[in-house]
């Protein structure tokens, strides 16, 4: 992955460099956070649904399978999941009669709450010695990445239309 200085620097060649590692990263952590979670009722893609609701609020299976790119189905499944062990909760949605709001209910913040703070105290110790502002500005850069990954056209016509027509 190291260049010669020589070499010009392509900005489509850094993005995939970039990609990657964040393949490698994304499976390394979700291994760690997996065991961190051992002894609790969450799993890494619960954790995940309780994360997104604890910091943006309630949301639709529809907006969360959205938010993740995974179908409606397999959130419906987590979603049912943290419903029966007390973690999440429903509420009607004022915008759209058939699809409720699912919320993190008190437990459910608790929990995440707890399970956050444990994965922020690894974290520390992992960074440690890196630059706070490095890491500050790759976290810019990939959620910049991101974006503009997710707006490519998707190869299935299907994939961004959503019967469910509500606004995000």
């Amino acid at each position: 992955m190291s260049r010669n200085a020589a070499e010009p620097v392509h900005p489509g060649r850094s993005a995939y460099d970039v990609l990657l590692q964040v393949r490698p990263l994304y499976q390394a952590s979700e291994r760690a956070v997996g065991r961190a979670l051992q002894g609790t009722d969450l799993t890494v893609p619960l954790r995940a649904v309780l994360e997104l609701l604890v910091h943006r609020g309630a949301m639709t299976v529809p907006q969360l399978a959205r938010e993740f790119g995974i179908t409606r189905q397999s959130v419906q499944a987590l979603v049912d999941t943290g419903a029966s062990r007390g973690l999440l909760g429903f509420e009607d949605n004022p915008r759209h009669r058939r699809s409720r709001l699912v919320t993190a209910t008190a437990d459910g913040e608790r929990t995440f709450t707890e399970a956050h703070r444990r994965e922020l105290a690894n974290l520390e110790r992992v960074a440690a010695d890196l630059d706070g502002e490095d890491l500050a500005r790759c976290a810019r850069v990939l959620a910049d990445l991101t974006d503009r990954i997710r707006r490519i056209p998707a190869a299935d016509p299907d994939h961004d239309n959503d019967d469910d027509q509500e606004s995000s």
